[in-house]
């Protein structure tokens, strides 16, 4: 089986020889963050990652 589609992750191969294909899920990529705004004024303040739920501080 190749890598699997989603490419939200990095995927690790931890087949051993012999035996069928297996992947882990890794790392998360961040590929669709949300902007986080503080209220009142509308500042940038961080991202935040739908997929893993993470964090992400502003550039």
């Amino acid at each position: 089986m190749p890598e699997p589609d989603d490419l939200r992750f990095e995927w690790i191969d931890v087949s051993t020889h012999g035996e069928d294909d297996q992947w882990i899920r890794g790392r998360c990529r961040h590929l669709t963050p949300i902007p986080v705004r503080a209220f009142p004024t509308d500042e940038l303040v961080a991202h935040l990652c739908p997929d893993c739920d993470q964090q992400l501080l502003v550039d």
